[in-house]
């Protein structure tokens, strides 16, 4: 059986010779990004006869690389004995297209679903290009390097040494202030980007400096894995205007100058979503982008129609339509009734743009593309407006499936929640062979009660939810309140 020993700095040392001769051009399976990114994600590594799988949560539920080495055959089949053994789901996280078509080829790997988020495909550019700027496109990214020479001097662009520990203090504390209102997701790249800074010799790495009058005004680290430049952090000062193509570029050309040679491209990763990264990113013109797959394997969200109808007493539960936009917007930013559903939008660090009807309805699409849940759109008819949402989600390889449920507070105690909870269920039991759990917190009497009344009986509990099995209901408690909110 596959053992994943817990995220350390030693873990990750151990994994570096697999990760430098991963041949894909994303960046998610190098050594600084897992790095940066490990934080909330429970990262492990298995290193077993000379070949590497990386697990990490994506979205709530563990994923894995694909195997990397000696290997890497042998070892799906052992994969896929763990993930049935543990009740997990089988996902393969960043995923390039000629991986994906390593997946989609494997009989083995059947039923697999798939999808990307573009604002996760990483930028990748042309090494020679980003150490010259030549040519009439990178026009104004020269006119910023001029300007920057005119107003500060020659750039004086070296790597890092030990000496330096006190300026990269000083510039980080500054660079902070700078961005002390910064989202959720920036905040924690920062936190570890310090971190970063002192350990990244131990991963080697290459961290270099931007200096006017002996101050630092921009660093950046990066790392070379096959013929690609992998930049993982780049910062700066913006009250030195031009610093960061001046910084990029030269810091292209201190690696190059290293190596003693030219590489192929230069990856700066994605731009999350945000605006004014994907502006920026998009103006240093990629010559591709890096798209990065999330693959579900046996899910049956593969095997749903995309448009669906299930009635049952006077609900109606169809797939989520654009013009429920405005309606599951309400639904998710609504944080008293998101309580029990264990969800703040306002803590969700994936959100990295402002929020408009795209941003919850985006989410759910991918999802479902990916494989990772099943949504209902809950209504009162066919073509009515959207009351609320029932999802399947948490897919284990072994047929499981977790069913939640949610109301608009404006169609609450009508005993809706009850007539979603069973039909979904009933759908998932029925139409994708699943067993099918739920749970609730142990102070959501009311949502307890809703899920007995559906057909669930509770079969343990811990310190904080009660767990509940579809199919041999227990009737106890189980004449619900309408007047309480049905919130699961």
């Amino acid at each position: 059986m596959l053992e994943f020993e817990p995220f350390s700095l030693s873990a990750l040392q151990r994994a570096l010779p697999y990760l430098r001769q991963n041949p894909s051009l994303c960046s998610d399976l190098s050594a600084g990004y897992l790095f940066l990114w490990q934080e909330g994600a429970d990262t492990r590594f298995c290193i077993r006869d000379g070949t590497l799988i990386v697990r990490q949560n994506i979205g709530e539920q563990p994923a894995f690389s694909y195997p990397i080495g000696a290997e890497p055959d042998r070892m799906i089949d052992e994969l896929k004995e763990y993930v049935r053994c543990n009740r997990l789901p089988l996902r393969f996280y960043a995923v390039d297209e000629a991986t994906l078509d390593k997946i989609r080829s494997d009989g083995r790997l059947s039923a697999a679903a798939w999808a990307y988020d573009r604002k996760w495909s990483d930028y990748v550019y042309s090494f020679q290009d980003m150490a010259s700027f030549q040519g009439k496109k990178f026009g104004g990214q020269r006119n910023h390097v001029n300007k920057f020479r005119k107003l500060y001097g020659e750039p004086e662009i070296r790597f890092l040494a030990p000496s330096d520990r006190a300026s990269v203090e000083a510039f980080l504390g500054e660079y902070g202030a700078e961005h002390a209102g910064a989202l959720s997701l920036e905040q924690i790249e920062l936190r570890r980007a310090k971190e970063l800074c002192t350990v990244y010799p131990a991963l080697g790495l290459y961290a270099a400096g931007l200096f006017v009058s002996g101050e630092l005004a921009a660093i950046s680290i990066g790392e070379v894995v096959g013929e690609s430049l992998l930049i993982h952090v780049e910062k700066a000062l913006t009250r030195y205007e031009g610093v960061y193509p001046t910084m990029f570029s030269g810091f292209v050309r201190l690696v190059r100058d290293r190596l003693g040679r030219d590489l192929e491209y230069v990856n700066r990763e994605d731009d999350s979503g945000d605006p004014g990264l994907r502006t920026s990113k998009t103006q240093y013109h990629p010559i591709l982008m890096a798209n990065k797959y999330l693959v579900h394997v046996g899910s049956p969200a593969a095997k749903m129609k995309p448009a669906f109808t299930v009635s049952y007493g006077d609900v109606v539960l169809t797939e989520i339509r654009e013009s429920d936009k405005e309606a599951y917007l309400k639904l998710n930013v609504d944080v008293e009734n998101n309580r029990y559903w264990g969800y703040d939008y306002r803590e969700d660090p994936t959100i990295t743009a402002p929020i408009d009807e795209n941003t919850f309805y985006d989410s759910v699409v991918y999802d479902m593309r990916a494989g990772d849940s099943v949504n209902f759109a809950i209504r009162l008819s066919p073509g009515g407006e959207m009351i609320g949402e029932a999802i399947l989600w948490n897919f284990t390889y072994d047929g499981t499936a977790e069913l939640g449920c949610r109301i608009l507070p404006a169609y609450q105690g009508r005993g809706y929640g009850k007539a979603a909870f069973r039909a979904a269920a009933d759908f998932a039991a029925r139409r994708l062979k699943r067993r099918v759990t739920a749970r609730c917190r142990l102070e959501n009497e009311a949502s307890r009660r809703m899920i007995q009344a559906s057909g669930f009986s509770q079969v343990g509990h811990d310190d904080r939810y009660f767990y509940f099995q579809y199919g041999q209901a227990d009737r106890t408690g189980s004449h619900e309140d309408e007047n309480e909110r049905e919130r699961v």
